[in-house]
C-alpha cells in the first residue's frame, strides 16, 4: 500500500524543483550575458574614444593626451582601465598605474572580450580590439571593473532563488488543500459502501468524479454478479433436494417389497439421503436471499430466522436479548448460517426452549446461544464440533450443524467454546474480533 498524496506531494515538489532550478540556472545566465554585453559595448565606445585619441609626434612615438580620454581613466585604480599596444610601445591609463597587462594567446589576433580576477578583488570585464592606424597595427585592451555589478546580480539570484524556494513552499501547501477537498469526495464511496452493507441503499455514487466512475461501476457489477452467483447456487440446491423428495419416496415404496436384511440397509441409506434434502432444504430457508458484503442487522435479519425455525419447530419457545439496532459488521450470509445452525441445534436438542443473545464490546462480538435440553458429558464436549461426529443418534442430522459454525468462526479468527448449564442443556459462546473487519 502507497498513499496517492504523498506520491502526488513529491512528484509535485521534484517537478517543481527542477523546472525552478532551470529557470534560476536559465536566469542568472541570461543576466549575466545581457550585463556583460551591455558593458561590453560601453568597452567598445570608449575603444572609439581611444582610437581617436591615439596620436604620433614629430619623434614617431605614439601617445594619448590625457585631456582627450575621460576622467575615470586619469584616477588610479577608477575601475576603468586600457593599454594600447603598437609597434613596441605601450601606452597605458593612468588607472593602471605601473602594472603591465599580458595579452592571453587567445586575444592575440581577434576582436574579442573575457573576464580576469583584477587587483584589490577586482572583477575585470575586457575587451580586445585590433585595428589598423597609419599602416600600423594597433591592439587596444580596455577594461571595466564589474565587481560590483556581478555582487547586485548575485543577490538578485539569491532573492530569485528565495522566492522559488518560498513559491515551492506556497505550491506544496495549496496542493496539500486542493487534495484534502479532493479527497473527502472519495468520502462518498466509503460512505455509499458503508450504507450497502448496511442495507440502507445499493451502491450509488452519482456525485463522483468521472475518473472513478469505472471503478466504481466495476465494484458495483462485482456485487450484482457475486449476489446473483450465490443465489443461483443456492436455489439449485435447494431445487435439487426438493425434485430428490419424490423419487426418494417412490424408492421408499419399493424398499417394502425387499427382505428384512436388505430392507434395515436400504432404510438406512434411505434416511441419510432425506436427512441431508431436509437439512438443504432448511438452509435455504433459513438464508434467504444472497446478500454478499452486507453487514447483519440484527432487528431485520433475525426475525425472518426465528420465523423459518418456528415453522421447524413449533413446539419450541425462542427467547432473544439483543439491544436495538443492532449492527453486526460482519457478512449477513455467514451470520445468518452460524446463527441458524446454532439456533437450529440449540431447537432440535431443547425440550421446552432456546435462548440466543447478542453483546457488542470494544474489541469483540459476542453470540450466547442456550437450550434446556439434557446436555452432553465431558467426553462429549471434547468432539462435539467434529466434522460428522452425531451425539445423539435418535435425532436427525449428520452432525456437520457445529463443524460448519466452527468453520465460519475459524475464517472471522473467532472463539467457539461450550459449557454445560447448570440447569441442563448447553450454552455455545461465539466470540468474533472486531479488529478482523475491514
Amino acid at each position: 500500500m502507497y498513499s496517492l498524496k504523498r506520491v502526488l506531494r513529491r512528484n509535485l515538489l521534484v517537478t517543481v524543483t527542477l523546472v525552478m532550478s532551470i529557470l534560476c540556472t536559465v536566469l542568472y545566465i541570461g543576466a549575466q550575458k545581457l550585463t556583460q554585453e551591455f558593458v561590453v559595448s560601453r568597452l567598445q565606445h570608449d575603444t572609439e574614444s581611444v582610437i581617436a585619441a591615439l596620436l604620433i609626434d614629430q619623434n614617431g612615438l605614439w601617445y594619448i593626451p590625457q585631456e582627450m580620454m575621460s576622467r575615470v581613466y586619469n584616477r588610479v585604480h577608477s575601475g576603468h582601465y586600457y593599454q594600447v599596444m603598437v609597434s613596441d610601445q605601450s601606452i597605458r591609463s593612468r588607472s593602471l598605474f605601473d602594472i603591465e597587462i599580458n595579452l592571453p594567446a587567445s586575444s592575440l589576433n581577434k576582436n574579442h572580450y573575457y573576464t580576469m580576477d583584477g587587483f584589490d578583488n577586482g572583477y575585470w570585464l575586457v575587451w580586445v580590439q585590433h585595428i589598423y592606424k597609419k599602416g600600423e597595427k594597433v591592439t587596444i585592451w580596455i577594461a571595466e571593473d564589474i565587481s560590483s555589478i556581478a555582487a547586485n546580480l548575485n543577490k538578485f539570484i539569491l532573492f530569485a532563488i528565495f522566492s522559488v524556494i518560498l513559491s515551492i513552499i506556497t505550491l506544496l501547501i495549496m496542493q496539500y488543500h486542493i487534495l484534502q477537498r479532493s479527497f473527502v469526495q472519495l468520502e462518498h464511496v466509503r460512505e455509499a459502501i458503508r450504507n450497502m452493507r448496511l442495507g440502507l441503499n445499493d451502491l450509488s455514487l452519482k456525485q463522483l468524479p468521472i475518473e472513478i466512475s469505472p471503478l466504481v461501476d466495476e465494484i458495483d457489477r462485482l456485487l450484482l454478479q457475486l449476489g446473483q452467483r450465490v443465489q443461483r447456487s443456492r436455489n439449485a440446491l435447494g431445487n435439487l433436494a426438493h425434485e430428490l423428495k419424490r423419487p426418494l419416496q417412490q424408492f421408499q415404496s419399493q424398499v417394502e417389497s425387499m427382505d428384512v436384511e436388505q430392507r434395515n440397509i436400504a432404510d438406512s441409506i434411505l434416511k441419510s439421503i432425506n436427512e441431508i434434502v431436509e437439512r438443504e432444504l432448511k438452509r435455504a430457508k433459513i438464508i434467504g436471499i444472497a446478500s454478499p458484503g452486507r453487514f447483519t442487522i440484527i432487528d431485520e435479519d433475525i426475525p425472518h430466522l426465528l420465523k423459518a425455525l418456528n415453522s421447524v419447530y413449533p413446539e419450541k419457545i425462542i427467547n432473544t436479548d439483543y439491544p436495538d439496532n443492532l449492527i453486526l459488521p460482519f457478512d449477513r450470509d455467514d451470520m445468518l448460517e452460524l446463527i441458524g445452525n446454532l439456533l437450529d441445534n440449540a431447537c432440535k436438542f431443547a425440550d421446552k426452549s432456546a435462548f440466543i443473545s447478542f453483546e457488542v464490546f470494544d474489541k469483540e462480538c459476542r453470540i450466547t446461544v442456550k437450550d434446556d435440553g439434557c446436555g452432553v458429558s465431558e467426553k462429549q464436549m471434547s468432539i462435539i464440533d467434529i466434522r460428522g461426529v452425531h451425539l445423539d443418534e435418535s435425532a436427525e442430522g449428520h452432525g456437520l450443524g457445529l463443524s460448519i459454525c466452527k468453520d465460519i468462526v475459524d475464517s472471522y479468527s473467532g472463539l467457539m467454546t461450550f459449557q454445560k448449564n447448570k440447569q441442563g442443556g448447553l450454552t455455545v459462546i461465539v466470540k468474533l474480533p472486531k479488529a478482523y473487519v475491514v
